[in-house]
């Protein structure tokens, strides 16, 4: 059982004289010990600052004097633990800041402490597990936070929070960006060429992670005022988003962090238009999220009207930071490889790393090789699912319904559980982009089992709404998001050459008549098309952190998957 000390009192001058009246007077592990504190205010909007310290008195007269934006924070909560230390305090303030951030709190805190909580230290699990889990249900009973920590967790913000820990990798790589960008935007003062970085990383390497990271430090730069000797103090950034569905969680984000600004997180049709119109002058850092799904073609739908996205923004940045995987690219129009990067690298001053540890599939390197080889065609043996100390629910399907019962019994128990399909089906895609609208008489057909299409609205990611449990959801409403557990439909156009003993590709079957369109330059169009629909197997595929589980309709196919599944 943790021994939690939590004392409170309202945050002016009087705070020292009511930490130390009454019972608590003489409360060792408040002024002895390193302590967490939040200063808040419950109002119409709510906000916090999330801090932890040795000295809470001598924290607290220092953020009276200095930090006159907490002005309109009235109260401050001061918790003590009888088994705190530095490590665990650093550790606990981060998950908190994440959990407030998700529990619709605008923050007052600006950066990551400077300390990985991902660094391992004594009794790690014990303040992770049970002191945070107390903690948290004496916040709710003091109606401080509202939500529980699974719910919190498995929310869109909390996973792109800007404050999450680092891994060694990742802070690497963002310290190399915000290095390079200082360094090439005082460059361009005299020079006036531009700058790419490109960021190389698949599925689940936590590249959304790390850019919202660095993307939140740059924003705290520029905005800072003690940072005026910095070349990117005052600059003018901006945050460039592929996807929809992504796009909602960034604005989302900005709601509730004062640094962060709706404005400045665009379509990148929207960024290259709003400054030929004059609505933005030249940015100074742009980053790219999902730069594959940039177009490499005119595209009147989306009112596109030059030939490239990439070299339209990159002349209107002065530093062009990319996130790219070359395995996510969904339509010709948007074809890349890895030659056309290097051609820009040519072009123009540039810098890249690659990010490789895999984050969301918490499984080991046998679950990881078998969805990475089915994506090159090739069918392994069943992988362990119980390894490096990991265990993975990997299955394979030889009913749809009986894939979609164990989808909602994982959702009722865990949250956040969702069939998805590969793009087989008929789905109407009305005009104004509003995708979804009438899906539901398009339906998914997984063997006996029929999905409606995943259906969509302006403010709520699919994933995060409770009636698209009776959903397929497209790799257009699932891409950079995180399941917990995830029911693939392997749908016509992935079959089994018996032969060769391999995955067998029909793009004839594949009913994303809109991915096609376009590229006719291609050398080989069909090798392109063909790499489409792969790309999307290997986008679903590795939704879900702690499952996976697949149909496949085309018999030959199942019956192959399936022969594993019954040897496992």
């Amino acid at each position: 059982m943790t021994k939690l000390h939590m004392i409170e009192t309202t945050y002016n001058d009087s705070f020292e004289k009511q930490l130390y009246s009454g019972n608590d007077k003489n409360d060792h592990f408040i002024s002895k010990f390193p302590v967490l504190y939040v200063i808040y205010s419950l109002a119409k909007i709510k906000k916090a600052y999330i801090g932890e310290t040795n000295s809470i008195v001598r924290r607290t007269k220092q953020h009276l004097k200095d930090d006159h934006q907490f002005n309109a924070l009235q109260h401050m909560l001061v918790i003590g633990e009888e088994e705190f230390n530095k490590s665990a305090t650093v550790n606990l303030e981060t998950r908190l800041i994440n959990l407030f951030l998700a529990d619709n709190f605008d923050l007052y805190n600006t950066k990551q402490t400077k300390i990985l909580s991902t660094n391992d230290y004594y009794q790690k699990s014990y303040y992770d597990d049970v002191v945070l889990k107390d903690l948290w249900n004496d916040l709710r009973k003091r109606k401080l936070v509202t939500e529980s920590i699974d719910y919190l967790e498995n929310s869109d913000v909390y996973k792109i929070s800007p404050f999450k820990s680092l891994s060694s990798s990742q802070l690497t790589l963002k310290e190399k960006i915000i290095e390079n960008s200082q360094k090439w935007l005082t460059e361009y003062q005299t020079d006036k060429k531009h700058a790419i970085y490109i960021v190389k990383g698949e599925a689940g390497v936590g590249k959304s992670v790390v850019l919202s990271s660095i993307y939140n430090e740059i924003q705290n730069i520029s905005r800072n005022k003690n940072s005026k000797d910095d070349s990117l103090y005052e600059t003018d950034n901006y945050l460039l988003v592929n996807h929809q569905e992504m796009l909602k969680q960034y604005h989302h984000l900005a709601k509730h962090l004062k640094n962060l600004s709706k404005n400045h997180i665009l379509k990148p049709t929207s960024f290259i238009n709003d400054v030929d119109k004059g609505k933005h002058k030249i940015a100074d850092v742009t980053l790219v999220d999902e730069a594959h799904l940039l177009l490499t073609s005119k595209d009147k739908y989306n009112n596109f009207d030059y030939q490239n996205q990439l070299s339209e923004v990159i002349k209107r940045s002065k530093v062009t930071i990319l996130f790219f995987d070359p395995k996510q690219f969904l339509k010709l129009k948007s074809y890349w490889n890895v030659d056309d990067l290097e051609l820009y690298k040519k072009m123009y001053k540039s810098s890249s790393f690659d990010l490789t540890e895999q984050f969301r599939i918490n499984a080991g390197p046998s679950v990881i090789n078998w969805i990475n080889d089915f994506v090159d065609c090739q069918i392994d043996d069943f992988p362990k699912t119980f390894e490096q100390g990991k265990h993975y629910d990997f299955r394979i399907f030889n009913d749809g319904n009986e894939m979609f019962k164990e989808i909602k019994k994982k959702n009722s128990e865990y949250k956040l559980s969702r069939v998805v399909s590969t793009f087989d089906y008929e789905y109407h895609i009305p005009k104004k982009d509003k995708i979804g609208e009438n899906s539901a008489t398009y339906k998914v057909q997984a063997g006996a089992l029929e999905l409606p299409w995943n259906t969509t609205n302006d403010n709520d990611s699919w994933a995060e709404r409770d009636d698209t449990i009776n959903e397929a959801g497209s790799i257009y409403t699932i891409q950079g998001a995180d399941l917990n557990y995830v029911g693939v439909i392997l749908g016509p156009s992935v079959s089994y050459d018996e032969e060769a003993d391999k995955v067998k590709i029909l793009t004839d079957k594949y009913k994303d008549t809109d991915a096609f369109r376009g590229r006719h330059d291609l050398p080989n169009r069909e090798e392109a098309k063909r790499q489409i629909i792969l790309n999307s197997i290997n986008v679903l595929m590795k939704r879900g952190i702690h499952g996976l589980y697949i149909f496949a309709e085309d018999e030959k196919l199942r019956k192959k998957l399936v022969s594993l599944g019954s040897n496992h």
